[in-house]
């Protein structure tokens, strides 16, 4: 079924393995930079890699020339548990942000998780701008794709201000051991 939905979007997965690039040679100064461990910078390169591919990469291997600048700012609404479940297009862009919010509620101490999670939750705000000011890429904007980024970066901050917590006692106890 995954790839049924990636069957559109054949840019991805060539996208996908490039951004690989930056977040292996970027990850420690990113770290460094949230005060946070490397992981947590790869995690946040590779996850604003995966955003840009699957929302602002051409959806064909040409650029659309003849495109139309629009946005629908109509019918946008938070998804209930029960359709996350369901793998296709929207699910996947959701899912694509939820490693930006995981990794920017890991970001060190509380001021950069905030600053980091004001940055995640306008990201996709931010990607919709560019495909509405950027007509040859042939992507229009539409206020679902943001409630859904939306709504992945606060699942991704969820788990990552759960998962943070916990990471750090199981560092401490193998420390003191």
């Amino acid at each position: 079924m995954i790839s049924s939905v990636l069957g559109g979007m054949p840019m991805f997965w060539p996208g996908l393995l490039l951004s690989l690039v930056p977040a292996a040679l970027l990850n420690r100064p990113v770290g460094r930079l949230l005060r946070a461990h490397w992981v947590v910078g790869f995690l946040l390169l590779l996850g604003l890699g995966g955003v840009v591919v699957s929302t602002l990469l051409p959806e064909a291997f040409e650029l659309s020339e003849g495109a139309v600048r629009h946005c629908t700012v109509l019918g946008g609404r938070w998804r209930s548990p029960g359709e996350l479940l369901h793998v296709r297009d929207i699910e996947l862009k959701l899912a694509t942000y939820v490693p930006v919010g995981f990794a920017a509620a890991l970001a060190g101490n509380r001021r950069r998780v905030a600053v980091a999670l004001l940055g995640a939750a306008a990201l996709p705000f931010t990607v919709s701008a560019v495909q509405y000011a950027v007509p040859a890429i042939g992507r229009a904007c539409d206020v679902q794709d943001v409630w859904d980024g939306v709504q992945g970066v606060v699942l991704g901050a969820a788990v990552g201000l759960v998962a943070g917590p916990v990471a750090r006692a199981v560092r401490a106890r193998s420390r003191a051991v």
